[in-house]
């Protein structure tokens, strides 16, 4: 062969086209292995000259047949400063012939390639100098021969080669390597690239080599990577494949992939469970185990999701298939390791429903404490209950466990129901006390509603009643007391009507006790309600019930409303009523309830320790009912008897009193004077026992001692005393308040006996009590206004004419009106304020405006038009800057319209019964209002209720029955009503729409929130009360009405009204005996009908109580059955002290009766001319002032005028005339309103004189004689006219109508002065009228107030053109009075030319013709209309 490289490359042309045509593939080995080394040796020295076309000349188309037979001699013999491209070629030529070379031939090619590029590698980089692809690089320079190089080799020869992108050329020793390689794998597309390459079979040896590398170096891997690896195995690796035994799984877990699940990401714990899911439960502990070991390198959501694959791997398929025994909260314990434990709820979702009670048992209480005092264990509340429904040691648990109270609070209502539903008593007892004494301050409203507790045992709920009443704090519960009552009501209301107390059986030992209300309502008896007493228990348990004594302690608790304990005292005396009182407990004794009968059977000793706990329990307040009945006890009366009696004292009868030894009641007297409750029938015969042991009352020291037995004082006694003494007495506050408890006419001598001392009027003032200033007579008040003492005036009590007397002292005196007393300021008149100031004058009416904590300013009619007329027009819209009643006279033109509510509001509070009816304020301020508020129908809501005020007095019926319920509370500031006002207030009260409610439900209560309107309600109202109902309301509204001095035809028309129609009549008394008990109840006599008052009251007992009888007794027939059986008990008639003390009862004698009674004294005649006791008719008051007046040294003084007031009238003028000047002067006013004019006359001239030393004080003298003034004759009334007085119309109105129509228009208008206008205000009054029409027009026009006459002057008609002087005549003739003759006289006729002419033109008056004519015509008028 030639050596020459052209010859062989031409050999090798047509070799290679030989070989080619002949289809040669392979050369035999040896004659290959020759020619190969013969041509390499050949090529040898011309090798470094070929460029890399020569070397891919032929080693890819001349050498490949021979390069099967390659070896490392080959190699040597090739230099190594080739270019890289020359090496390429070769590489490439050596790769094309792969797989006919032997692995060594290819681990010396390799190691070819690794010297090759090692020499050739520049900064870490081999032969990349054109390229930069991996791929590209690796197979150009490896071929198929990298597979003998490691992973490092490649990173050596190319520093920046990234094996994860040429993962698919890697074998898996490279890939294993590249992944242990630090830092070669940054992402998860990388891993997964790599883990594409590798056939999972490979997938242990890989990570046997990874995996430690991993561990060794987990910094060098990012989550991410460790992910990646992670999900390539659960997805590829087959772990869960039933292949792979649970040794090799195990393996996996704890070496190849402990490493991979640090810092294991959320999204692979499911897969990771997986995987194991299949596997028995050492496998799938194993994980959880596994991961526990490295919790502290997870985060939390990561360990949330190994709790919830923990979680669901032991809820199924097959739940619990790992739990074989033991504790069951230990194994689940076990199970979650550090990865948390599941709450309440997701813990009882673990439980089979079949097996939860055998689970649960497996927990000690230990444990279960333990489990639920973890925090946030507890999500649900009702889950808890499945635990405690199914755990069988509940009980223990709650003894023993100490658990945060949130734990508690949940706890509570599952075990609730056991508690409840305990029926023996140590159980009840474990349950309360034990068990849940920790648990019971989380109660809820819902666990004591009745809803949980309707079905609780007995014991269990006694238990209850018992632990809420005393051991359980409120304060921070969100239910109160009165919600564990309701509870209590509803449990224990009967299942039917008079199915008996719930919880109550006398024959079963565990229920027959009688201390039901302790037991099961205990101290919540607070809030019991009558109704509630009523329907807990039958009619026979209830007296058994009432009657027990721990009962009866349990009630005895201020808390208990009063109307319960009432009930309940009434209720045990209506069942038993020999239910001994010594039993009842203290506070008991007080109620109004017990009855009075049923002290009556105690004996002495009894009664006064009964006594003894009334003082300490009531207030040293003990009932007359009470009072008589424990005294009627008493047999023997001593000192000690009274000391220990006190005020009960009072009780005793008169024949009681009158046997008691006068040494006794004498040495008593400390005692006796200090009771306040003696009536005057027993302070008399009080007295008049003491007098004749020789206790006489002639000084100030004896009179002082006897305290308030002063109200059996004679006034003669009184007038016996010294003056100075009395006067002494008068500075004692403790024996003034005694003397107001004594009868008028003693207490009016005491007044006078001091007024004796010093007459002048600053004296008086100083000297008299403020209480009693009423009874100064209003002429020794006249000051000079250097005396007047305001601070002395302003304290003491006045009546208006007393007030009237020194108000004008005022007018220059300093002081500052607000502070002046309604009692002073109620003496404001036109004349008393005629020498102030303008500025002055309002300030007094300011004054008297309404204010809060101040009594009203009681002002009359005349003041308030006149206090009007002085304002002059100059109203302010400020309306409650004036008296209330004062606004009832406003005019339309005072009020803007825009203020017309305003102005409704402030005249609401008005006294509407002030106004005289013909001025009719009632209709037009109502008109006012109903254009005002924009009423347009009957119906009055709630605001136009409330903005006319007192105006509902004077609406009609229409109006109350349709108003809201509202006007109800208004009518009770009502002085009276009508009949059919009275029908609507009772339709509205019964129509149920009210606040009082339904009638059916209506009680005493009812009758007290109703105020005063009961004393008006007729049967359609107390015919809906039970007899009992009613008669216990009486007992305190009667002694109120009777305190407000209510008229007597009021309380005769309730007596009449709320007592039954008919009683059952039987052979005699029938309601009950009348006696000193029954007589001292505040009630009486309701209850009895006239035939049984008759029939019940005995003569003696009369007598013994006729004060209390009488003074309660109203109804006419049954005061004629008292005076009745009087004349039988006194045939030959009543005694002075008798006839004391008829009261009311006397209205009902005859004049046959009176002709019988003793009035020998002016006590007698003064009490019996009592106006409250009602009126009298004019023939009996005469009879019994004659009777008083017919015996010797009796005369009309001033005590016997003040008392007879308008009885007066009655008495003939004979009798009149011996009334003395000086009795009229030093008595009140004067009370002729009724009198005849002779009477009137008689009586203004005895004044007149009595009064004419004042006539220099002009204002003084009229008020004085004011009174008596309708007596005057025209020649006083027209010089008093020029005196500068003001009279009112009403006192106008009260002088004699002969007197009034002669009084000229002059006159009118200087006796009437600024009140005159008060002339236009009561045009339309008959005896106005009268003078009006006495009047010509011409002469009315003088006073500019647009009068009308219906008789007018003769004026003389404007001239004409046809006619001379006309006479006008007069369209009408004046109507004459009723005084005036009925025909014409002379005298008449001569008067009415008079007044014609006068009242006529002044040019009539020129000529003599024309006044003839005028006369003529008009006496022709005049006997025309009177004929």
């Amino acid at each position: 062969m030639s050596s020459n490289v052209e010859d062989l490359g031409t050999f090798f042309d047509k070799f290679i086209s030989g070989a080619a045509e002949q289809n040669l593939t392979t050369i035999e080995p040896r004659v290959r292995d020759t020619i190969l080394n013969l041509t390499i040796m050949a090529l040898d020295p011309k090798l470094s000259m070929l460029d890399a076309q020569g070397f891919k000349l032929w080693f890819q188309v001349y050498l490949p047949l021979f390069l099967p037979s390659i070896d490392s001699s080959t190699f040597g013999i090739i230099s190594r400063n080739i270019s890289c491209d020359s090496y390429k070629e070769i590489i490439k030529g050596c790769d094309s012939v792969y797989t006919l070379l032997s692995v060594k031939q290819t681990q010396e090619v390799f190691t070819f390639t690794k010297a090759y590029l090692q020499r050739h590698s520049s900064m870490g980089l081999s032969c990349v100098e054109s390229i930069n692809d991996d791929r590209r690089w690796l197979e150009d320079n490896f071929g198929r021969f990298r597979v003998h190089a490691s992973y490092i080799d490649f990173l050596t020869l190319k520093n920046n080669f990234n094996g994860a992108e040429v993962a698919e050329l890697l074998t898996l020793c490279q890939l294993a390597e590249l992944a242990a390689a630090p830092s070669q794998l940054k992402t998860m597309q990388q891993v997964t690239k790599i883990m594409t390459a590798i056939n999972p079979v490979d997938y242990s040896a890989f990570f046997d080599t990874v995996s430690p590398a991993i561990e060794a170096h987990p910094a060098n891997y990012t989550e991410g990577v460790k992910s990646a690896f992670l999900q390539a195995v659960f997805d590829r690796g087959n772990l869960s494949s039933p292949a792979m035994n649970d040794t090799d799984f195990l393996l996996w877990l704890r070496v190849r992939l402990s490493p991979l699940l640090i810092n294991l990401s959320r999204n692979l714990v499911a897969p990771l469970f997986d995987i194991g899911k299949n596997r028995g439960c050492n496998s799938s502990q194993e994980i959880i185990m596994l991961l526990d070991t490295l919790h502290v390198t997870l985060r939390s959501n990561t360990q949330r999701e190994i709790f919830n694959s923990t979680l669901l791997f032991l809820q199924g398929p097959t739940p619990l298939k790992c739990y074989t025994g033991g504790s069951f909260y230990i194994y689940l314990r076990n199970t979650f390791l550090s990865f948390g434990f599941p709450d309440l709820s997701t813990f009882t979702s673990l439980l089979p429903q079949t097996r939860e009670s055998e689970l649960l048992s497996t927990i000690s209480t230990s444990e279960l404490s333990q489990f639920l005092s973890q925090p946030s264990v507890i999500d649900n509340n009702s889950d808890i209950c499945v635990i405690f429904n199914n755990y069988n040691n509940t009980p223990a648990f709650l003894e023993t466990e100490d658990v945060p109270d949130n734990v508690r609070r949940v706890t509570l209502p599952c075990v609730w129901s056991l508690a409840l539903r305990s029926n023996s008593k140590a159980e009840v007892n474990s349950w309360f006390d034990l068990r849940l004494r920790s648990y019971l301050r989380f109660l809820s409203k819902s666990l004591i509603s009745s809803t949980e507790v309707q079905n609780a045992s007995c014991v269990a709920f006694q238990k209850l009643v018992s632990v809420m009443g005393t051991n359980f704090t409120y304060n921070s519960s969100e239910f109160g007391q009165g919600d564990v009552y309701t509870t209590i009501k509803t449990y224990l209301s009967p299942v039917s009507m008079g199915s008996g107390a719930r919880c109550y059986n006398a024959s079963d030992p565990e229920l027959n006790s009688t201390s039901w209300f302790v037991n099961y309502i205990g101290n919540f008896v607070t809030f019991i309600t009558v109704g509630d007493l009523t329907t807990f228990a039958s009619t026979s348990q209830a007296k058994v019930f009432l009657e027990d004594q721990t009962n009866l302690e349990l009630f005895n608790n201020t808390a208990v409303s009063e109307n319960v304990t009432d009930y309940y005292i009434s209720q045990l005396f209506e069942l038993n009523p020999t239910f001994d009182p010594m039993k009842l407990p203290s506070s008991f004794l007080c109620s109004s309830e017990v009855p009075g009968e049923a002290y009556t059977s105690v004996n002495e000793a009894d009664a006064l320790l009964i006594l003894n706990e009334l003082k300490k329990s009531c207030n040293e307040t003990v009932g007359p009912e009470v009072s008589a009945a424990l005294a009627s006890n008493i047999q023997t009366i001593t000192a000690d008897t009274f000391s220990a009696l006190g005020s009960a004292s009072a009780g005793l009868s008169t024949s009681q009193i009158s046997s008691v030894p006068p040494l006794v009641l004498v040495s008593s007297l400390s005692t006796l004077s200090s009771i306040s409750t003696w009536n005057p029938e027993q302070a008399t015969i009080l007295i008049q026992i003491m007098s004749t042991a020789g206790f006489k009352i002639t000084t100030g020291s004896s009179l002082e001692s006897i305290g308030t037995l002063v109200t059996g004082v004679p006034s003669e006694s009184i007038n016996k005393i010294p003056a100075s003494e009395l006067l002494g007495l008068s500075k004692s506050p403790a024996f003034v308040s005694s003397m107001l408890t004594a009868p008028d006419v003693v207490q009016q001598t005491f007044v006078k006996k001091i007024l004796s001392v010093d007459t002048s009027p600053a004296k008086v003032v100083l000297n008299v009590p403020d209480a009693m200033a009423t009874d100064i007579p209003p002429s020794m008040l006249l000051f000079s206004e250097s005396t007047v003492d305001i601070d002395v005036i302003n304290r003491k009590t006045w009546t208006r004419d007393q007030a009237t007397m020194f108000f004008g002292s005022l007018a220059t005196t300093e002081f500052d009106t607000e502070q002046l007393s309604p009692s002073v300021l109620q003496g404001f008149t036109c004349g008393s304020v005629k020498k102030m100031t303008t500025k002055r004058v309002r300030g007094l009416i300011h004054a008297c405006r309404p204010r809060r904590g101040r009594a009203k300013v009681e002002l009359k009619e005349s003041q308030l038009t006149c206090m009007y007329n002085l304002l002059n027009g100059e109203i302010s819209q400020n309306f409650e800057d004036y008296p209330s009643d004062m606004l009832l006279y406003l005019k339309n033109g005072d009020i803007k319209s825009t203020n017309c509510r305003s102005y409704i509001t402030a005249v609401g509070a008005a006294d509407f019964s002030v106004a005289s009816s013909i001025l009719k304020k009632d209709s037009l301020l109502l008109k006012e209002a109903r254009s005002c508020l924009g009423i347009n129908s009957l119906d009055l809501n709630r605001d136009n209720v409330e903005v006319l005020g007192n105006m509902a007095c004077t609406l009609d019926s229409s109006y109350i029955q349709k108003a809201d319920p509202l006007i109800l509370e208004k009518l009770k500031a009502c002085k009276d009503f009508s009949d059919s006002q009275v029908d609507a207030m009772e339709q509205l009260l019964l129509s149920g729409n009210t606040p009082y409610g339904n009638p059916t439900t209506w009680n005493r209560k009812t009758l007290e929130n109703l105020g005063n309107l009961p004393l008006y309600f007729t049967r359609n109202i107390w015919g809906r009360f039970k007899t009992k109902t009613k008669k216990r309301y009486l007992k305190t509204f009667m002694p109120r009405l009777r305190k407000k001095k209510t008229k007597k035809r009021k309380l005769k028309g309730l007596f009449k009204q709320i007592s039954a129609l008919r009683t059952k009549r039987g052979a005699g008394c029938t309601v009950g005996n009348i006696t000193q008990v029954t007589v001292s109840d505040p009630s009486f006599p309701f209850g009895y009908d006239q035939t049984q008052f008759n029939l019940c009251l005995d003569v003696p007992v009369l007598k013994d109580n006729l004060n209390s009888i009488c003074e309660k007794v109203d109804d006419d027939g049954f005061q004629t059955i008292i005076l009745k059986k009087l004349n039988e008990a006194y045939p030959s008639g009543l005694s002075d002290n008798v006839v004391k003390v008829l009261g009311s009862v006397s209205r009902a004698a005859s004049l046959d009766d009176i002709s019988k009674w003793s009035i020998t004294i002016i006590d007698t005649l003064a009490t019996l001319m009592k106006a409250e006791d009602g009126p009298w008719e004019a023939a009996k008051s005469k009879a019994i002032i004659t009777r008083y007046l017919n015996t010797s040294g009796n005369t009309l003084g001033s005590t016997e005028l003040n008392f007879i007031d308008s009885n007066l009238c009655s008495l003939d003028t004979s009798t009149l005339k011996t009334i003395t000047p000086d009795s009229v002067r030093n008595a009140n006013p004067l009370n002729v309103a009724s009198c005849s004019s002779e009477q009137k006359r008689i009586l203004y001239e005895i004044s007149n004189t009595a009064f004419s030393s004042q006539r220099n004080d002009p204002i003084s003298f009229y008020n004085l004689i004011k009174p008596s003034i309708g007596g005057a004759s025209l020649a006083d009334l027209e010089t008093l006219s020029q005196e500068g007085v003001s009279m009112d119309v009403e006192t106008f109105r009260s002088l004699n109508l002969r007197v009034i129509t002669d009084l000229s228009v002059t006159t009118v208008q200087n006796l009437m002065n600024n009140q005159t206008k008060d002339l236009k205000l009561f045009e339309e009054d008959t005896v106005v009228q009268s003078w009006l029409n006495s009047r010509t027009q011409s002469d009315l026009d003088m006073l500019g107030l647009n009068l009308t006459s219906n008789r007018a002057g003769l004026t003389t008609a404007s001239p004409t053109s046809n006619t001379g002087t006309n006479i006008a005549t007069t369209p009408s003739a004046a109507t004459p009075s009723a005084a005036t003759p009925s025909a014409a006289t002379p005298a008449s006729t001569a008067t009415a030319t008079q007044a014609t002419t006068t009242g006529g033109g002044a040019k009539l008056a020129k000529h003599s013709t024309s006044i003839f004519l005028a006369a003529v015509l008009t006496t022709v008028l005049q006997l025309l209309q009177l004929a």
